[in-house]
């Protein structure tokens, strides 16, 4: 729906006058903080306009009026944004990581100190996606065994840091030099191999006096494809100022302040938010309902991804109220974003 300068100027005053100061805004605010010479009258048929077009609703406690949804969208695609995707900047940089990577610093560490800079920069709730384990590479194995009943404990180690354990039973009686062996020949195999490249065929290497292991082996290379197979279970977010939302004025209201809580609960419910909603070289805006429905009708979702070695691995978001300051939310994301993906670089 298109709307005449005049129309724009109006709502963009109402919603940045609404954004500071969390109060209806009055026909009178407007004339006197517009700079196009209007009556308060004329003012306000605009608003009432506005109002009938669903870009403005009208407290029923207040004279003045506040944006809704549809006023918030038009607000960030059709003034902020001109109708054009918002697209990463690879040219900007000028928000500090202050992150002291280094060769032997695990991703995940890097990803729980970049979230909370991130609260820090926005004072919003900020959440980091970690790599889906079949984006991360072998780094090495762990075998132990139970000491009885032909039971063992695996453990994988990418290079993201991420660690997946898993027990389980099998039969042939291996003893602790077996375990080695096994150990050495797919920590030598699989090294640095794509955790979705491994499979129960993948050729493994063994020489002519090893084929006992093989069966083990093999058992091994199921279990690792069994947790690419689960990526949302074994997957983790990271997530830094869940509090800081209940601090606005808007969520005085008990119900409201429920449902938030509730979904802030809910880290499986979050992170695959962030991951559906998540773009390549975009950054995303979703409004309210357009984020989960009824229960996020109060909160904005502005995210992308960032990457590693040329792909997206993850997902970056920041969870605010609809009343949140997007512009410098999508300014401050995009220039996050390429940060966060020069440290993650480093260790290349």
């Amino acid at each position: 729906m298109k709307l005449n300068q005049r129309k724009k100027e109006i709502l963009k005053s109402i919603i940045e006058s609404f954004i500071e100061k969390a109060e209806p805004v009055s026909s009178s605010y407007i004339a006197e903080n517009i700079n196009m010479n209007l009556s308060s009258a004329t003012i306000r048929k605009e608003m009432s306009e506005l109002e009938e077009m669903g870009f403005l609703s009208h407290p029923h406690t207040s004279a003045g009026r506040i944006p809704t949804d549809q006023g918030y969208r038009y607000y960030v695609d059709s003034i902020l944004l001109g109708g054009h995707l918002i697209k990463v900047n690879p040219g900007s940089r000028g928000l500090p990581m202050n992150i002291p990577v280094d060769k032997n610093m695990d991703f995940e560490k890097i990803l729980v100190l970049a979230t909370e800079l991130l609260f820090k920069f926005t004072n919003y709730l900020s959440m980091i996606v970690a790599p889906e384990i079949n984006k991360s590479k072998f780094r090495h194995i762990e075998l132990i065994n139970f000491g009885s009943n032909n039971r063992y404990m695996f453990i994988l180690i990418t290079d993201s840091g991420r660690v997946m354990k898993a027990s389980f039973e099998i039969e042939g009686g291996y003893n602790d030099l077996d375990l080695q062996r096994v150990r050495n020949i797919l920590n030598t195999e699989l090294k640095n191999k794509y955790i979705n490249e491994i499979n129960e065929n993948l050729k493994i290497k063994i020489l002519d006096n090893e084929g006992s292991l093989l069966f083990m082996i093999k058992k091994i290379l199921k279990l690792i494809k069994s947790f690419k197979e689960n990526t949302n279970y074994y997957n983790r977010i990271f997530i830094r100022g869940a509090l800081s939302i209940l601090k606005d004025p808007e969520f005085i209201d008990f119900n409201k302040v429920k449902n938030i809580i509730g979904l802030l609960e809910n880290d499986y419910l979050l992170m695959k938010i962030l991951k559906n909603y998540s773009c390549d070289e975009e950054i995303s805006v979703r409004i309210g309902s357009e984020i989960y429905g009824q229960d996020t009708c109060d909160l904005s979702l502005v995210s992308t991804k960032y990457c590693y070695d040329g792909s997206s691995i993850g997902s970056i978001g920041i969870i605010g109220p609809k009343r949140m300051d997007y512009l410098k939310v999508i300014n401050t994301l995009s220039v996050f974003r390429e940060n966060l993906t020069d440290v993650l670089n480093l260790k290349s």
